[in-house]
């Protein structure tokens, strides 16, 4: 690939970069729980389910996913794991964390001590609530009654620990609402048991006045006399059972306050009293100053053993009086009825009958129906304790193994992918808008110019002697192109009658093979049979004599330097000395000489070498100038204006767009009308066999 190594540099330098990148990411851990949520109420024993409509259930399913979401849940989770003492819900932004790379002060930084729930702020609370929810990912199974609670974090670990902490606060709130629910039934129902209490009281008053109001028309003074009786014993019975359930309620209020001394004076029992003594001693003990030793451990053990006595004990005395209290009543409502057998036992005038009729059957309304809310109360109060949500775990969430991303892999292989990419976009960009020429469709694009020949690379022999060792070659035939190109030029503007056409080649930079395209154009037209020399005018960096090998060839035989011609002013008489004749294609050849060190645009301008070419003008048909490249030095430039045409040779892939229309502007400034002629230069051999410029496949026709 003629852009492999920016390809290769990009690949590498993105590598290199986000490799390290990718396997620093933090791993995001998903954990899940799932929950089923059963269509009917739970009930007392088991999770047991009622007909409903799918509608109702799909109405169902989506309200328990939003509770779950609900900032209570979440609120909840927060106060059991403490997560804003976590790392992961630090909840510093991105001006925090760069205030805190900066500041010198600890107080500038944002404090990271432990702290209490507290401490916190409105906004702190509101900020852990929206990183939870950030974290959490709340679903229904499609239409299925199970729930998902997927937590991420960058702990795994902790991904459990927030998914498993949620399914709990999500059933003790829904506990916790169903049992403040059933409370508020408990209340109404306790409320309601009152109300018909004071009412069916009322009823025993008015029945027993009732009767003890008619009781005088009875004929029997016994039976009156008995029924006076028993209203007195119902009387006293009745006092010492409110006396009985006033010392329940004070007992009880003091037992929940754990006021010892109270118990102690309202009950008899002596068990009471020791334990208050024995409750006074050891306070008065811990009261005392003394260093925290085992004696003091045993103090307090000894004294939470004393409450939890005090306790049972005032539970025992509340049991033993609501038994004295339930056999009172039950006195009570034989003596009643004892009363109401022996007042109706005797004939009394229809009307009393009926009014003790109507109050009779009004008591037992009443009984009946505080009966029955009586067992409401109680099944009201049994499942308050036993409460069975409808929504239950079937899947706990566990430490994932692997993190759910980055995946590192994919990501390394998304990133070689990338690398590559860019690798290309590069090279392509290189190729076709920065970097050199590719075809000769690009050529004419960019500088307005189509190549008038493509010259290859010949992989099996030196270039320079390729025309005379392969003349069938792609190489030569792309020689013998230029020159019918140059030489059709010529001929169409009917040029060059009376004097030697002057050819220069140049390139924009060393190393475009401008050299070698002068030389074999030079044999090319001496073999054709024109007489033509080849003057080397690049002082800065001549090669042609190493090339020739002159030096190992000729020896002290060698012809002059044209420098050394130029800076002796020499005679024309005496050209000849600096002219190599090569044999095997009658080339003549004029050598720079030495390399320069110093500016070389005086000689380039010297009156000898004006001369020099003139006397060459009348002498040959062809002259071919090797120049410097123009990109580098001025000399390009002055030459420019001395010769008949420009060849330009562009390295394939090599030199920049940029820098080759550079170079042919700097020849256009020096003479308008100089035709240029752009060539091609060192084409890989493997593309040779076809060129997009003529759509010829030349091997074909030559064998090499």
């Amino acid at each position: 690939m003629r852009q492999k190594k920016y390809l290769l540099f990009t690949i590498l330098l993105l590598l290199l970069v986000g490799m390290p990148i990718i396997y620093n990411l933090t791993p995001i851990y998903q954990s899940t729980a799932k929950m089923v949520v059963d269509a009917g109420q739970a009930k007392l024993v088991g999770l047991q389910t009622e007909n409903t409509t799918g509608a109702a259930i799909d109405f169902k399913v989506n309200t328990e996913v939003e509770i779950i979401k609900s900032n209570k849940v979440y609120l909840r989770t927060i106060k059991h794991l403490q997560l804003w003492n976590s790392a992961d819900y630090n909840l510093l932004s991105f001006g925090e964390k760069l205030l805190s790379l900066f500041a010198t002060d600890k107080s500038q930084k944002p404090r990271d001590e432990y702290r209490t729930f507290s401490q916190l702020s409105g906004q702190d609370i509101m900020g852990y609530l929206k990183a939870l929810n950030d974290h959490v990912t709340v679903a229904r199974i499609r239409r299925t009654n199970v729930i998902t609670i997927g937590v991420i974090s960058p702990s795994a670990n902790r991904a459990a620990d927030i998914a498993n902490s949620l399914t709990r606060s999500y059933l003790a709130e829904k506990i916790e609402n169903k049992a403040n629910s059933m409370r508020g039934v408990a209340e109404i129902l306790k409320n309601q048991l009152n109300k018909l209490a004071i009412e069916i009281q009322n009823f025993d008053r008015q029945r027993e006045n009732f009767i003890t109001e008619y009781a005088d028309q009875i004929s029997d003074p016994n039976a009156g006399k008995i029924l006076a009786e028993l209203r007195a014993t119902i009387d006293l019975k009745t006092q010492e059972t409110l006396r009985k359930i006033l010392e329940v309620s004070e007992i009880g209020r003091a037992a929940l306050a754990k006021d010892y001394f109270a118990l102690a004076s309202l009950t008899e029992d002596l068990q009471f009293g020791a334990l208050f003594s024995q409750y006074e001693s050891i306070n008065f003990q811990l009261s005392a100053p003394r260093p925290a030793d085992d004696s003091q451990f045993n103090l307090q053990q000894e004294l939470q053993k004393i409450e939890a006595n005090f306790e049972l004990l005032s539970q025992q005395m509340q049991n033993k009086l609501n038994a004295e209290i339930f056999a009172n009543q039950a006195q009570i409502a034989e003596f009643q009825t004892n009363r109401i057998h022996i007042f109706s036992a005797y004939d009394l005038p229809q009307d009393v009958q009926m009014a003790l009729y109507r109050l009779t059957e009004g008591i037992k309304s009443k009984r009946n129906l505080y009966a029955s809310e009586v067992k409401k109360y109680s099944e009201v109060e049994q499942k308050i304790g036993i409460l069975i949500p409808d929504v239950r775990v079937i899947a706990t969430a566990f430490p994932p193994e692997a993190a759910i991303k980055p995946n590192k892999k994919l990501l390394a292989a998304g990133l070689l992918i990338f690398a590559v990419f860019c690798g290309l976009i590069l090279a392509f960009m290189r190729d076709e808008f920065i970097g050199g020429f590719v075809s000769s469709d690009q050529v004419h694009a960019v500088l307005g110019k189509q190549p008038i020949s493509v010259i290859p690379t010949h992989t099996n022999e030196d270039d320079d002697n390729i025309i005379l060792n392969a003349p069938l070659s792609r190489f030569s035939e792309s020689i013998r192109m230029l020159r019918v190109g140059l030489d059709n030029h010529s001929l169409n503007n009917n040029v060059f009658d009376q004097r030697a056409k002057i050819i220069a080649v140049t390139s924009t930079v060393p190393e475009e093979g401008k050299t070698t395209t002068a030389l074999c154009l030079a044999r090319s037209y001496s073999l054709a049979g024109k007489k033509t020399i080849l003057v080397e005018l690049d002082f800065r960096h001549p090669v042609l004599n190493e090339r020739l090998a002159l030096n190992e060839r000729l020896g002290l035989n060698r012809p002059y330097s044209l420098q050394d011609f130029i800076k002796q002013d020499a005679d024309m008489a005496m050209i000849d000395k600096i002219i190599y004749v090569e044999p095997a294609t009658n080339l003549s050849i004029v050598l720079a000489g030495a390399a320069q060190k110093t500016a070389t645009d005086i000689l380039i301008q010297s009156k000898s070498l004006e001369g020099v070419i003139s006397k060459f003008s009348k002498d040959f048909e062809i002259i071919i100038i090797d120049t410097p490249p123009v990109g580098l030095v001025v000399d390009g430039q002055i030459i420019a204006q001395k010769v008949d045409q420009m060849v330009y040779a562009i390295k394939h892939a090599a030199t920049s767009q940029k820098n080759v229309l550079a170079g042919i502007n700097f020849i256009n400034a020096a003479t308008v009308d100089l035709p240029v002629f752009t060539i091609i230069t060192q084409l890989d051999d493997s593309q040779a066999g076809y060129f997009g410029m003529y759509g010829v496949e030349y091997s074909y026709y030559y064998g090499g």
